[in-house]
Order: structure tokens, then sequence, then C-alpha cells
């Protein structure tokens, strides 16, 4: 599905509307807010407002792809690969594939349930990006270090600010 889809032209047409919906992220300044800015049967767009600290689990996507880019500040990402060899469904094991820092206009892509990563804002200042999830994020999957499964969560908002 994600090949039918110009994931750069759909991230272009939310930027260019920013100066309209960035104002209305919702501000709680600790942790990270998740705010809906177009949604269609085939994918949703959200931005992420990070505030200083802002760290996530180690978590999936389910069964949606994610291809994200930084706005504003800079993103601390650890990519994990699970890997389902020999192990049980319920721990898979996790596999650290890579650390990076991204500024702004960099990102990254993310493929379902197998791709995963933690991601955290270690800066004093706040970080935005933006993310694409095709299909819809509804489900994902929260590990810890040794990679067994500790949760699963539904996908929700703090704010929806449709453009």
């Amino acid at each position: 599905m994600i090949a039918a889809l110009d994931v750069d032209r759909i991230i272009v047409e939310r930027l260019a509307e920013r100066e309209r919906w960035e104002p209305l992220l919702p501000r709680k300044k600790i942790g990270y807010t998740r705010s809906r800015l177009f949604a269609c049967d085939a994918f949703e767009v959200l931005a992420l407002l990070w505030f200083p600290g802002a760290t996530t689990p180690i978590h999936d996507h389910g069964n949606s792809y994610c291809a994200t880019r930084v706005l504003a500040g800079e993103l601390h990402v650890a990519r994990y690969l699970r890997s389902d060899e020999a192990r049980a469904a319920d721990s898979p094991g996790l596999r650290l594939v890579g650390r990076s820092v991204q500024h702004v206009g960099e990102g990254d892509a993310l493929d379902g349930a197998r791709d995963l990563h933690s991601v955290a804002n270690r800066s004093h200042h706040e970080a935005l990006s933006i993310h694409l999830y095709a299909p819809r994020y509804a489900e994902f999957g929260i590990y810890d270090e040794s990679g067994a499964r500790l949760a699963t969560a539904t996908a929700r908002y703090d704010a929806v600010v449709d453009f």
C-alpha cells in the first residue's frame, strides 16, 4: 500500500500549512504530544511535539509503515530489529541496529512490527516532528531491552487539528 503513496508529497502538503496547525498543538510541558493533522482511509499524518527529556519506550508500529521528519530541534533515535528465530512469540529478542541523532530535515522510515525504535529529546528545547502512518496507526507493541513484549497499546491523539 505504501508504494502507492507519495510520502514526500503528502508531508510537503502538511508542511505548507504549518503556520496554521503548529500554534494549535497542545503544550503539556512533559513527555510528548501526538496531534493528528490529516487522516483518510489509507493513511494519517501526525505532528509530535517533544518536550525536553521526552522519551518513548521501545516500540513497533503494528501493521503500519511510518515515515518521519524532524521540523525543529533534534531527536535521538535507537533502532532495533526483532529477531523471531528460536524465540517464543511473546519474547522475540531485539537487536540494536543503530543509533542516530536526527536534525531538522532528517527523518526515518520504519516498516511495521519488525522495525522498532525508541525516540528521545535530550535537549533543553522543544523538538517537533511530522509522522505519516500507512495504514492508520491503531495498535503497537511496547518492549523491554530483552525483547519481551510488555504490552499492546492503542494509539491515541492529544489533539485533532485536521487541515
